[in-house]
This record gives structure tokens, C-alpha cells and sequence, in this order.
């Protein structure tokens, strides 16, 4: 018996069919059904809102903007926090972006170089209380 060979586009979907030539018809039919039904589920994996491209000083504010730099932040913990909301930026970019930040008053900067930690401007870390020796009260 010979076979036929069908290659149906539907979208961003191709499929190649090979069946004998009597039954070509109904696995063309049942692909097709396949395929819409399966149509739906693939447009709901893909993410409702897409990021438009923004600089890396947008993308550092919003960090600054949603608190997250509240409690104080390394360069590395910065970079990956941007890596981990989709923005690839290059380490020293972003360095250069939070010196620029804290010399807007955005940002303040603690520490020494090289372990710099950033916090926004007019929070204060929460650092423990050491109990003095003093036991007059």
C-alpha cells in the first residue's frame, strides 16, 4: 500500500503527516484537531505583559522604588536581583548607576571599598545593640 505525505502550517504549528493513502484524510483531520485544542494552552504559557527595554538606572530605581534596597545591598546582590527580574546589565554599569544614585542622594553608600553595601537614602540598617559594660543605668 502506498503512503502519503502532508505538511500542514497552522500559526506558529507545522506538522508533517505520513499515513496510507485511504487514511490520510482522517489523520489530517485529527491533527488539525489536535492542534486547536493545544492552540490555547500554548498562548497562555507565554507571559501576559512583556518588559518594554529599559536603562539600567530605570531598572535600578525600580529596585530603589519597591524597597528592595531598604535593608542595604552588595554590587553582586544588586546585579542578581536585576538578572532575576529579566535585566541583563553588565557589573560595571550597574556600579557606575548606584555611585551615580548616591550622588543624586538616592542612595547612600556604607563601608569600605570593594563591600560597599547601598540602602536607600534616609533608612537606617537595622544593626544589632550591643549592651554596654556600663551597669549604671
Amino acid at each position: 500500500m502506498s503512503t502519503a505525505k502532508v505538511k500542514i502550517n497552522i500559526g506558529s504549528i507545522t506538522v508533517e503527516i505520513e499515513a496510507p493513502i485511504d487514511k490520510i484524510e482522517e489523520a489530517v483531520k485529527n491533527t488539525i484537531a489536535a492542534i486547536k485544542t493545544a492552540e490555547p494552552q500554548q498562548t497562555s504559557k507565554q507571559p501576559a505583559v512583556q518588559r518594554k527595554p529599559v536603562t539600567c538606572k530605570r531598572a535600578v530605581l525600580e529596585l530603589v522604588e519597591d524597597g528592595w534596597m531598604n535593608n542595604g545591598r552588595t554590587l553582586s546582590e544588586v546585579v542578581s536581583e536585576l538578572e532575576r527580574r529579566g535585566f541583563s546589565y553588565d557589573t560595571t554599569a550597574v556600579a557606575h548607576v548606584l555611585l551615580d544614585l548616591v550622588r543624586e542622594n538616592v542612595l547612600e553608600r556604607l563601608g569600605e571599598p570593594r563591600s560597599y553595601l547601598y540602602v536607600n537614602k534616609g533608612m537606617t540598617l537595622k544593626t544589632p545593640q550591643v549592651p554596654s559594660d556600663d551597669s549604671t543605668t
